[in-house]
């Protein structure tokens, strides 16, 4: 039995059998409690993670934010990882939490980078500035965010941590954009149509352009950089674009 301070890892599943495995082996020497909440999976997720020692809860896919409090709530030790089902701990991170949560005088939360694994290229420059809040004690922390974009609210210190999760978001091009289109509606969805939406859906793709590519170094990066910002672009004029479409309905319902 555990002595020191304890870490339940959380994930949120919907058909992962491919990555579900992965992800909870990469928490597990570190972590003495799984929770997965399994949004009704019709492939083998929820068999996966029972046959890894998770605790898997069927529940309804209801929004992201929601979701990942729910298996919040499903957790028990002292402190908490949320990983997503394409995640992965690295064997320093867990080395690094080990120590971070049993010293003197640890933060309520950290920061955990994520490095991103597309298209055969690691994303470790800081073109993807991705540094949430991971790893929280679970009576200080709570899911909030604006579906789809969850984040974690810890009310306390905010620390950080050096050692990287690995995302491995994408299996292909196809992949990628599949989700920008199911996320992009998430994220219009909260958005209220404007009568400068036709504008933005031009400024705001530029500006994330500029952005990645200028500012955060994409460039850097060749063709991945490229890509990288090229599709961060589409993501946000997609979204507009969908806040666009319903505005156009309100003016003009058939």
């Amino acid at each position: 039995m555990p002595t020191g301070p304890t870490v339940s890892l959380i994930v949120i599943t919907r058909d992962e059998q491919e990555l579900i495995g992965q992800c909870l082996k990469s928490a597990s020497p570190f972590c003495s409690e799984l929770i997965v909440v399994d949004s009704l999976s019709t492939d083998r997720t929820a068999e996966i993670a029972k046959g890894l020692g998770a605790r898997v809860f069927e529940q309804e896919f209801t929004n992201y934010v929601r979701q990942k409090q729910i298996a919040l709530d499903h957790a028990s030790s002292d402190w908490v990882l949320l990983l997503d089902a394409d995640e992965q701990a690295t064997f320093d991170l867990g080395r690094e939490i080990e120590q971070a949560i049993a010293a003197p005088n640890p933060a309520d939360g950290y920061r955990i980078q994520r490095v991103l694994f597309h298209l055969g290229h690691f994303y470790t420059r800081p073109i993807y500035r991705d540094r949430p809040v991971r790893l929280f004690r679970r009576d200080r922390g709570h899911i909030g965010g604006v579906d789809p974009h969850d984040k974690v609210i810890v009310n306390g210190r905010i620390g950080r941590l050096e050692a990287p999760i690995l995302h491995f978001s994408y299996h292909d091009v196809a992949d990628h954009v599949a989700t920008m289109n199911r996320f992009s509606t998430r994220a219009a969805a909260e958005i209220e149509p404007s009568p400068l939406v036709a504008l933005q859906m031009v400024t705001h793709p530029l500006w994330r352009f500029f952005n990645f590519y200028i500012l955060r170094g994409g460039f850097l990066d060749g063709g991945h950089g490229l890509y990288a910002s090229m599709t961060a672009a589409f993501y946000v004029f997609l979204k507009y674009a969908k806040v666009y479409e319903r505005r156009l309905k309100a003016l003009h319902p058939r």
